[in-house]
């Protein structure tokens, strides 16, 4: 069978399933397993698979077919125009979380300290670094699994001891800091949701996706937390989901912040801008 055969067989395996994008998603595994780039595919469309290259197509299709990200099949995602790596241990990053990024960019004054907080694969953080060398950027997270990936991937994008890794909860790890900026994507899904959502879903870390108290817990304790540990003038940005945006203006007004909320690309309250 050639590529371009291939392609339309899987395609249709995945639609079949209701995976919501199945020839996008057919064509990333496809040339993930092959080695090339997704646009390479239509060059090489009639080029015959050996039945090596079958067999590794057909172990990462069943994958996704069983409703498995396809950034865990792959191994890597795309953020901030950056290639992440990814497992299972980590939150696989979204385009929307790209916002939180953008303001942390805007709001950080040069050399700026600035902590990520929950930092996953590492994504914000080294998007920050990435885009804004002057900065001092600190990141934590509860997860020694996640801090490992976070720490390669910033070995490959920066290279090393380019950030502050800090292994805790929250802000315990930070002592007596005080940053100009601190930034995070926590967890802010609603437990009692929890298996009701999409099944991809329930690949990644829960605790990276569920808060108690409708998914306000852990953003509460940023909230109540971060005055003592930023500077004067400081900023706290946080991605919020798109049902907490009258929550955080009020639990936020109440610890002293002045609060704005911004919404996403597609018109969703997205990020909180906290100011003291």
């Amino acid at each position: 069978m050639n590529i371009a055969c291939y392609v339309i067989e899987a395609t249709e395996r995945l639609r079949s399933v209701g995976i919501e994008n199945p020839g996008l998603d057919a064509e990333v595994i496809i040339a993930n397993c092959l080695n090339l780039e997704r646009y390479q595919l239509v060059t090489w469309r009639d080029r015959v698979l050996s039945s090596e290259e079958i067999s590794l197509i057909e172990k990462k299709i069943k994958r996704r077919l069983k409703k498995e990200p396809v950034a865990y099949i792959i191994g890597k995602k795309e953020f901030y125009g950056l290639d992440f790596l990814v497992t299972k241990d980590v939150l696989i990053p979204r385009p929307e979380t790209e916002l939180l990024v953008d303001m942390a960019i805007y709001w950080s004054p040069l050399n700026a300290r600035v902590v990520d907080l929950c930092t996953g694969s590492g994504a914000i953080a080294i998007a920050l670094k990435y885009t804004r060398s002057d900065l001092d950027v600190f990141a934590s997270d509860i997860s020694q699994k996640a801090l490992k990936i976070a720490k390669k991937n910033c070995e490959n994008l920066l290279g090393k001891n380019k950030i502050s890794f800090l292994a805790g909860n929250l802000f315990e790890p930070l002592q007596s800091e005080k940053f100009d900026v601190i930034v995070s994507n926590p967890p802010y899904v609603d437990y009692s949701l929890k298996g009701t959502l999409q099944k991809e879903l329930d690949f990644e870390p829960e605790i990276a996706l569920y808060a108690e108290d409708k998914g306000q817990a852990v953003i509460k304790q940023i909230i109540e937390n971060s005055r003592k540990y930023l500077n004067k003038n400081g900023i706290l940005l946080l991605e919020i989901g798109s049902d907490q945006r009258d929550f955080t203006e009020t639990y936020g007004k109440k610890k002293g912040f002045d609060v704005s909320i911004l919404n996403d690309y597609s018109g969703l309250p997205r990020v909180a801008t906290l100011r003291l």
